[in-house]
């Protein structure tokens, strides 16, 4: 029996190669499975091909040919999902792809990229091509009206462009549709028959004028930021809430029309006397129910807190925010805090994405997972959110998303516990891709593969 002693580098060699693969057996580790039960100390995790063979207690016997990983002190969890991430071309995309993976990223939930980049990247990712964090996409972000030009969006202007876009897209293989902000009703409307239609889940984020409430008959099935720079979670749950609607949609018009003539519109949500209201009108009660409807209809949150903290001070000088404003900001940051921990307790799945590049997706995935136990979640809780939780949302937690046997083996080995503290998320010793382990610094530049 070989045996191995970390650090190990192995040959980076692309996930879907056919030479046989290794045995590998990580012995006397603390597992931390992602489900419910406690961790296991002591246990043997026996790894082939790409998938996990047997979970054993550490004195059992191992074949003679199976590499073994002393994880005494050491704690495995299961490979870690960005629920929210987006790139602007594919070579921009590839390049961090590495970093990722280093971060114990092993799959990306893509929520807004150029359609043909985004699916070449996943295509040579899946084929062995590139080595990188397994793929799901969305394609281009469905946005409303407005005249803007970027190719992760696709700005939508007649119900049936909307319809015929989602068709379009389902062609190419997404996995979802993805709705912003800027669609008006008619058109989030049409781009929910689309999808459903197409058989593709909508997710993304609530339009302006869209109440909160309706996204359950739209049947979208995730929502992102709590609806982000306009507040549609928390709008939902005042005792105000038809008050908050007129303005919401006076700004969504004011914006419409100050886009067109590429002029600055005032936005009142950043503005002090609009959250004090909006936070002196909170009802629990109203929210409670809220959030059992999404917990009833399976739809999960991802509120990307990594960059709501940021929302008041990205948008200070634009907005001419003063003191008293940013004040505000920060006391509706911490409602979002304790409405993320109120979900998770009602039963919505909290789904861990930091909104951001793929540059960026790896460290502040660990941020994100500090935020959430901040919220109110437990260590637990904010691992499954990056994990089992995220596997279920997608539709292949039988596959992934936990350390059980025949599950795929995307597995990360920490130095520390991540259940007493968090932060030791950050403390990665290895990561395994589908059953190889991956060398300590990946190349930056794959395009030998």
């Amino acid at each position: 029996m070989k045996r191995l002693l970390l650090p190990l580098i192995f040959a980076l060699l692309p996930v879907a190669s056919s030479v046989a693969q290794q045995r590998i057996a990580i012995v006397n580790v603390t597992v931390v499975d992602g489900t419910d039960r406690p961790p296991r100390p002591n246990t043997t995790v026996l790894v082939q091909d790409d998938k996990i063979r047997a979970i054993t207690n550490a004195g059992a016997n191992l074949r003679a040919d199976a590499t073994t990983i002393d994880g005494t002190g050491k704690f495995l969890i299961p490979g870690l999902w960005n629920n929210d991430l987006h790139s602007v071309s594919y070579d921009d995309a590839r390049q961090h792809l590495g970093d990722l993976l280093l971060n114990g990223v092993t799959t990306v939930r893509d929520m807004g990229s150029p359609l043909g980049d985004v699916i070449r990247l996943r295509s040579e990712i899946a084929s062995g091509a590139l080595t990188g964090p397994r793929l799901f996409v969305a394609g281009p972000l469905m946005e409303g009206p407005v005249p803007v030009k970027m190719p992760l969006i696709v700005d939508l202007f007649t119900k049936e462009q909307a319809r015929a876009e989602v068709r379009n897209l389902k062609e190419h293989g997404v996995d979802y549709i993805e709705v912003d902000t800027s669609l008006n009703p008619g058109l989030y409307w049409a781009l929910a028959d689309a999808a459903r239609r197409a058989a593709l889940p909508l997710v993304g984020h609530i339009p302006v004028t869209v109440p909160a409430w309706n996204v359950v008959k739209a049947r979208q099935v995730d929502i992102e930021h709590l609806g982000g720079r306009y507040l549609n979670v928390l709008i939902a749950c005042s005792k105000d809430e038809p008050y908050f609607d007129s303005v919401m949609e006076k700004t969504y018009n004011k914006l419409l029309a100050a886009l067109q003539a590429n002029k600055q519109a005032e936005e009142p949500q950043f503005k002090a006397d609009f959250d004090e209201k909006l936070l002196s009108s909170f009802d629990e009660s109203k929210a409670e129910r809220l959030y059992r409807l999404y917990a009833r209809n399976g739809i999960s949150q991802t509120p990307t807190l990594f960059v709501l903290k940021t929302l008041w001070e990205t948008n200070k000088e634009a907005q001419k925010l003063d003191d008293r404003d940013m004040e505000a900001g920060e006391k509706i940051f911490a409602k979002d805090l304790a409405v993320v921990g109120a979900m998770r307790h009602a039963g919505v799945l909290i789904l861990a994405g930091t909104d951001g590049p793929y540059s960026q997706g790896g460290d502040a995935l660990h941020g994100e997972l500090e935020l959430l136990v901040r919220a109110g979640l437990t260590p637990l809780q904010a691992l499954q959110s990056a994990t089992r939780d995220a596997a279920k949302a997608m539709g292949v937690s039988g596959k992934v998303g936990t350390i059980e046997v025949g599950k795929t083996a995307d597995l990360v080995l920490l130095d520390a516990n991540p259940l007493t503290n968090i932060a030791n998320t950050r403390r990665i010793e290895a990561v395994f891709l589908h059953g190889r382990l991956l060398p300590k610094k990946a190349p930056a530049d794959q395009s030998h593969l």
